[in-house]
């Protein structure tokens, strides 16, 4: 819960008790006006959210009673009756709040400030796939983070565009459009008004799975960017939940893009499927390009950019982007590639074929582990020409590697993530996404993959002369 709203819930608790303790309601309207004060305050700000809806009704009603109640002492079977089911009635008031909180991203680990900016690309080479007017260029929008100066600078919710983006994500999950809206409170670290830094930085691009947004892993790009990257996250145009295009259009998920594997058969799914990780890694491919282009979108930030080191890295569809990009010979411009539970089955066959080498690492989740995809990504890390780390995660699922640990404390209780606690998750995730890009894009930090153990992961090492 929120500062104001805990104050909402001491002046009821004050409100039930004081006549329980004493035996006498308080001065008439003084309660009342602690009610609806707090109230106000609360709603002008921190907004009103649903799952605030019990308590204020508490708060109405207890101010209710204390100016139109004329009875203001208690016998003591009043006040024993009072202080049982005000207790019943203050937990239940604060259950929703306390259960579904606005989220808060952890404080990023590194020294840097973190300015962020948006971009719209245009791929006029590839024709649009998905939508109701296919055939035309891809366009597609990026958010860049990188190293800013320190300055007093407002910052950005962890979604710009949350009206649009947070019911779509709570459609894909199956819920009511707005059982998420109160996550448009939750605030990132980046300000858009932030100067970048000087120097050069290291380039990470990250790419999202199927339904999911270019800030749904947001606490690791803030990590990353606060330990000297700059990080690019695009929005894949109809493969995420929703986007909005520069010119204020709104493009939701295509619901063909992935058809129902019980609606079709298995050839024309896992063409969709392979079609997916294929567009995906173009937008990658196109990203990469843009960077290249001096004058292109990405503009100045060009500048800090050091093109010589660039890492790619996803979940789920967006994993397998990540590594088929990275799998090309030809394009020698990806360094090094990291992947949370890749769908590598999507990844046809000539990549399936390929040899890595690039140093790699691949995380999984106990939900993926020992699956038919799972031994396809331990083929490809057993031919690797580079040094390939496999990492298991015990008590994690696919939920865990992006920021479901951290919108509810019961999310493991209504299987939305695993097991494991969410701050163990992500300070092991954290662990390695930073390490292992420090390792071989810096130079530096290889304890961080070597030395430091957790009882709940599982390494395997592949090093380039096939001993593991």
């Amino acid at each position: 819960m929120r500062r104001f709203e805990y104050v909402l819930l001491f002046a009821a608790a004050f409100a039930v008790y004081w006549p329980v303790v004493f035996g006498v309601r308080p001065r008439r309207g003084l309660v009342a006006l602690g009610l609806t004060g707090s109230l106000f305050v609360h709603l002008q700000f921190e907004g009103f959210r649903w799952q605030m809806i019990p308590l204020y009704l508490v708060g109405v009603g207890l101010a209710f009673g204390d100016v139109f109640y004329l009875e203001r002492k208690f016998e003591w079977s009043g006040r024993v009756l009072r202080g049982l089911l005000g207790a019943i009635g203050l937990v239940v008031a604060a259950a929703l709040p306390v259960a579904l909180p606005v989220p808060q991203i952890p404080t990023p680990g590194g020294p840097e400030a973190i300015g962020t900016t948006t971009v719209r690309l245009i791929d006029r080479e590839r024709d649009e796939p998905y939508g109701e007017r296919p055939g035309g260029p891809r366009e597609f929008m990026a958010q860049v983070w990188y190293p800013a100066e320190a300055i007093a600078a407002p910052v950005v919710p962890w979604s710009q565009d949350s009206e649009v983006v947070i019911p779509a994500i709570s459609r894909a999950m199956g819920l009511p459009s707005w059982f998420w809206s109160h996550t448009r409170y939750t605030l990132s670290h980046a300000s858009p008004e932030s100067p970048i830094a000087e120097g050069t930085f290291p380039v990470v691009i990250y790419s999202h799975s199927w339904e999911g947004v270019r800030t749904n892993s947001l606490n690791q790009i803030e990590n990353l960017v606060s330990n000297g990257y700059i990080v690019i996250a695009p929005d894949h145009t109809h493969i995420a939940a929703a986007t909005v295009l520069e010119d204020g259009e709104v493009v939701f998920l295509d619901q063909d893009g992935l058809p129902d594997p019980n609606e079709v058969d298995e050839e024309e799914y896992d063409e969709a499927a392979t079609l997916m990780v294929e567009t995906q890694a173009g937008d990658l491919v196109t990203v990469l390009n843009a960077l290249e282009d001096g004058a292109g979108p990405f503009g100045d930030l060009t500048d800090s950019a050091d093109l010589n080191r660039i890492g790619v890295y996803g979940n789920g569809t967006g994993g397998a982007a990540a590594i088929k990009v990275c799998l090309d010979e030809e394009d020698e411009r990806c360094r090094a590639v990291l992947a949370m539970d890749p769908w590598v089955s999507a990844l046809d066959e000539r990549d399936l074929q390929q040899t890595m080498t690039r140093p790699a690492l691949y995380m999984r989740s106990e939900e993926w582990a020992g699956t038919e995809d799972d031994a396809l990504l331990s083929g490809i890390s057993a031919r690797g020409q580079a040094i390939t780390y496999s990492i298991g995660i015990e008590g994690a699922t696919s939920e865990d590697f992006v920021m479901m640990p951290l919108l509810t404390p019961l999310a493991a209780r209504f299987d939305l993530k695993g097991p494991i606690a969410p701050g163990r998750v992500i300070t092991i995730i954290d662990n390695y996404l930073l390490g292992f890009f420090d390792v071989f894009m810096l130079g530096t930090g290889s304890a961080q993959l070597d030395s430091v153990s957790f009882s709940e992961v599982d390494v395997f090492v592949f090093d380039p002369e096939g001993q593991s």
